[in-house]
């Protein structure tokens, strides 16, 4: 049945319109089965998309939006008493116990385990504890009954799993990487920086890249001070790792300056350059920048590449099987309608 909501309803939730009828404060908005649905249900659940709407549509386009939200929150309101109906014709019951788990939940969750301050909130939004628990308890007879009829097995063939990969091989694309460690030496904001060029220490390119332009900066700068010596230090073997350990003061120094695989969009302009010229094993030389000195080492490089089906298939698994679960539950929803009464008003 197709659902279109009469313009007295999209008066009342939206406050709007051209000509000025009286809001309708409460009445009937649909009958399914033995169930009314009132403007009030519609406007309650349509509300936080409506205010959203506000904030980024005007005019007509902003009507056709809430219009949109209010069809949505109808036809949820409308799934749901199906649901409720259905399982009160099957004879399922939900014991009172996972209900009050369930508040106690969200009292914990949402009000700091405060009874009184749920309670209050309540109120201020005229509501009942009863009714609240009659809300919550309808909640979680829905998601049972969802749940209840995507159980059964589903099963995604590897044919299908492999059409979804070739089907969205861009998905699947990864950039070159390297596998990347930094030592950052920080300087104050005033201190001017100068961004450095790449070039290769004294004109040969051995296991250490250069990226120092020094006349550029003050000799007495004690922070490229710091940066210079624990450069030779590198340069005399000794372990990246500790160096970083020790005098970094990024937060990954504790993992000696480990920053794990890095692609090229994951980095500012000078550190790009200099970390995707290195080597595995390689170290740069002094990087300088607005915030202070680095000094880069690539420990593993990966070229660009499109992962492999083994490497995706669990995640292209769990998408078909959500897809086909979705599918399920929208089946069983159709079904739910064709046998029931419907009338909006």
């Amino acid at each position: 049945m197709k659902l279109i909501l009469v313009p007295l309803l999209f008066l009342a939730v939206t406050g709007r319109a051209a000509t000025a009828p009286p809001e309708i404060v409460d009445g009937v908005a649909a009958v399914v089965n033995d169930r009314v649905i009132t403007y009030s249900e519609v406007r309650m659940l349509a509300m936080p998309v409506v205010m959203r709407i506000r904030q980024q549509y005007t005019g007509d386009e902003l009507l056709a939006k809430v219009h949109e939200a209010q069809v949505d929150a109808m036809n949820q309101l409308i799934e749901r008493a199906l649901i409720l109906q259905e399982f009160k014709e099957k004879g399922y019951n939900i014991p009172d116990n996972i209900v009050d788990r369930e508040l106690s939940e969200v009292i914990a969750s949402e009000f700091g385990g405060n009874r009184e301050s749920f309670i209050k909130t309540l109120e201020a939004q005229k509501m009942t504890l009863a009714q609240y628990r009659e809300q919550l308890h309808e909640r979680i007879v829905v998601q049972a009954m969802r749940n209840k009829k995507v159980q059964q097995e589903v099963v995604v063939s590897p044919a299908k799993m492999e059409k979804y990969y070739q089907d969205h091989l861009d998905e699947y694309k990864v950039g070159d990487q390297v596998k990347l460690r930094m030592i950052v030496v920080r300087r104050p904001p005033s201190t001017t920086s100068v961004n450095a060029d790449t070039v290769s220490t004294n004109g040969v390119c051995t296991n250490s890249i250069d990226a120092t332009n020094s006349p550029a900066v003050a000799a007495d700068d004690p922070h490229r001070k710091l940066a210079t010596e624990i450069l030779a230090k590198l340069d005399g073997k000794e372990s990246f790792d500790s160096l970083a350990r020790t005098y970094s003061e990024a937060r990954e120094a504790k993992d000696g300056g480990d920053w794990g695989w890095i692609t090229r969009d994951n980095l500012r302009d000078e550190l790009r350059d200099a970390a995707f010229q290195l080597k595995p094993g390689q170290h740069s030389g002094i990087v300088e920048t607005a915030d202070g000195y680095y000094i880069l080492q690539v420990d593993d490089v990966q070229p660009a590449h499109v992962k492999p089906l083994s490497e995706v298939r669990d995640q292209i698994e769990n998408i078909l099987l959500q897809q086909k679960r979705a599918k399920l539950q929208e089946e069983w929803v159709k079904q739910l309608r064709a046998k029931a009464y419907i009338h909006i008003y």
